[in-house]
């Protein structure tokens, strides 16, 4: 699993926990944009998967509307409008994404200072510091994660899901590497629960990367033995049958 297929199925899970905060109308709205993402970011794994085209049968439906595309697109070629109406559609597109990342910044950081507002009223929540740690994760600010879920630690205890946040946290701050104090916050969080996803997740990534698929692929089928229901199971799927594929050459 790529650092970008990794962050995002971990964005996924944390958008879900934290959009139970917002109001029915407001969650269902958010709900649907990290979906919406997700499923864009798994488009690039199955480009990966696809090693050549499927062949099919010539159909004549298929073949008369081949026949009208060319033939559109010819005219459209010909006249020059083609290349303004794919400068049109491509300065669209980038309109949208770029439109959509805008609302999702400014989503996540209307909720950090949400919950940056209830811990001054009440900073002994520990809830609170560990979902404002998702919230700066979301951001890529894992410097500020990590503090936050230290302070969650302090008031919660050596959970596995805090010890599995404050390695994850680690290990993207200091550029996918496992420090020795990483290494000890996985130990922990899995001797306490062998299915605690993130560190599960972070474990499969990290042998992923270092071109263990073997491992990799251990990991990510320890995960799906778990009942988060805000696991993506169908990405972590992908991600076993892509290191299956790597795993013969190695």
């Amino acid at each position: 699993m790529t650092l970008r297929q990794q962050l995002n199925q971990q964005h996924y899970q944390q958008g879900v926990n934290f959009a139970q905060q917002f109001a029915n109308e407001e969650k269902q709205e958010y709900l649907a944009e990290i979906q919406a993402r997700q499923a864009f970011e798994e488009k690039g794994v199955e480009l990966a998967l696809q090693k050549m085209p499927k062949k099919r049968p010539l159909v004549l439906g298929v073949f008369a509307l081949a026949i009208g595309l060319i033939a559109s697109l010819g005219y459209y070629w010909q006249t020059g409008r083609y290349e303004k109406a794919e400068q049109g559609h491509q300065a669209f597109v980038a309109f949208q994404q770029q439109k959509s990342t805008e609302d999702s910044q400014t989503r996540n950081d209307h909720y950090i200072k949400n919950l940056q507002q209830q811990l001054r009223q009440d900073p002994n929540n520990g809830e609170r510091w560990f979902e404002l740690g998702q919230a700066y994760s979301l951001n890529n600010d894992f410097e500020a994660a990590k503090i936050c879920f230290q302070n969650a630690q302090g008031l919660l205890g050596e959970t596995p899901a805090v010890l599995g946040a404050m390695a994850t946290a680690d290990y993207y701050q200091h550029r996918q590497k496992l420090t020795p104090q990483a290494k000890q916050w996985l130990s922990q969080a899995l001797a306490n629960d062998p299915k605690e996803n993130a560190s599960l997740l972070l474990l499969a990534s990290n042998a992923f990367l270092n071109n263990d698929p073997a491992q990799a692929i251990y990991y990510w089928e320890k995960v799906l033995e778990s009942d988060n229901p805000a696991l993506n199971r169908r990405e972590v799927i992908r991600s076993i049958r892509l290191a299956r594929e790597l795993k013969p050459a190695q």
